[in-house]
């Protein structure tokens, strides 16, 4: 009789523990990802500007006066109090924001189409219209973001926004900014949203568990202001919603635990 309860007293508490359990399979990326398989990326240009954007645009050329026309000022901010200071090197920042019709007006040449470029093609359109306006012949063009980036919530170690550091930045390099998913994240539904131009909100829902379906995705190289969205697996919504619930695993683990001391005692 002792041995009879005690063995169905264990049974019922391994199909607890296994049913609160996640496998190795739900848990890696890319389980069928094998040895030299190469996938095809979605084509891509990389960050387009759009309205709102923010840029810095430095222009250098031989012409030390030129480069002071070229070049906004720096505005440093110091306990409340702002200084403004001209500069005709590098080092210096240019803020440019592009309005809701796509331009920027650049000193000289005036309106500037930016919307719809990557920062390359508007160095590039820049440098060529100094040129044809012969305002410089030699000059460098440098485009960076200031405002552009991405963020991640959800069940990851370091949710936040994070700033783009290149023109291409994929899901993959997102999460890892990001510290990785935590044990408890969703694998199979890792949600991109994306504001369109037209005020819309899509939606992409792609699977870290599907190398050749995520490559594909045109969400898998990130737009500027993308939230990544990891949501909870299985196991962590059950957690959450039944963290005061008597009918939680984590309880009757407790439960069949507490019973098993009481029942060896008492038939030992």
């Amino acid at each position: 009789m002792k041995a009879i309860i005690k063995n169905i007293i264990m049974g019922a508490s391994v199909a607890i523990l296994l049913s609160g359990c996640m496998t190795p399979k739900t848990v890696a990326y890319f389980p069928e990802l094998t040895d030299g398989e190469i996938l095809t990326l979605a084509q891509s240009k990389g960050i387009v500007l759009k309205p709102a954007d923010k840029l810095s645009i430095i222009v250098n050329t031989k012409s030390a006066d030129l480069n002071n026309v070229l070049n906004l000022p720096v505005t440093s901010q110091i306990i409340g109090y702002t200084a403004l200071q001209s500069t005709n090197q590098s080092r210096g920042s240019s803020g440019y924001t592009i309005d809701a019709e796509g331009y920027i007006d650049f000193p000289i040449i005036g309106k500037v189409k930016a919307s719809g470029l990557t920062r390359a093609e508007l160095a590039a359109h820049l440098k060529e219209a100094l040129n044809e306006n012969s305002v410089a012949k030699d000059a460098v063009v440098t485009v960076e973001y200031l405002n552009l980036g991405f963020s991640v919530i959800g069940e990851v170690r370091t949710p936040g926004f994070y700033p783009f550091d290149n023109d291409k930045t994929t899901l993959l390099q997102a999460l890892s900014k990001a510290g990785d998913m935590t044990i408890y994240g969703d694998r199979n539904k890792v949600k991109v949203l994306r504001m369109k131009e037209n005020g819309q909100q899509e939606t992409y829902v792609l699977s870290l568990q599907n190398a050749e379906a995520m490559a594909k995705s045109p969400a898998y190289i990130l737009q500027q202001n993308d939230i990544i969205y990891v949501q909870p697996n299985n196991y962590r919504q059950r957690q959450a919603a039944n963290a005061n619930d008597t009918t939680t695993g984590s309880f009757w683990i407790s439960a069949v635990s507490v019973l098993t001391t009481i029942l060896v005692l008492i038939f030992k």
